[in-house]
């Protein structure tokens, strides 16, 4: 349900962003690696949670305990989740600024202000 003026709209987004308190930028993997073993059998290992980022270009991984996987996945949802509501509200601001300017060119134009005449000493 979206807000009726462009203006509450506005107002509903920042209130959201602004309710997300806690965020991190990145993603949480799993992973699991297969070993073979002489006897030919196969061993899964893991499964082991990576948390991993880009900063400047570098990528960065850290391994993650399993205990704080779901905290990792809500923050970095957290973050998505602002990045698209920011999104939302540059666009939403795009549309109001194209608004805005449609309506001053529609608007009657100004009669130019005329100076007065000087007077000749």
């Amino acid at each position: 349900m979206r807000p009726a003026d462009p203006e509450s709209e506005r107002r509903d987004l920042l209130q959201q962003m602004g309710a997300i308190t806690r965020m991190r930028r990145g993603s949480v993997n799993v992973q699991s690696f297969t070993k073979h073993r002489q006897d030919g059998s196969r061993v899964t290992q893991g499964p082991y949670y990576l948390y991993s980022r880009t900063e400047h270009g570098q990528s960065y991984s850290q391994r993650l305990p399993a205990e704080a996987v779901a905290q990792y996945q809500a923050e970095t949802e957290n973050c998505r989740r602002f990045k698209a509501l920011a999104q939302q509200y540059i666009l939403l601001c795009e549309r109001l600024t194209e608004q805005d300017a449609a309506a001053k060119k529609n608007s009657p134009p100004t009669s130019p202000r005329r100076s007065r005449p000087r007077s000749r000493r």
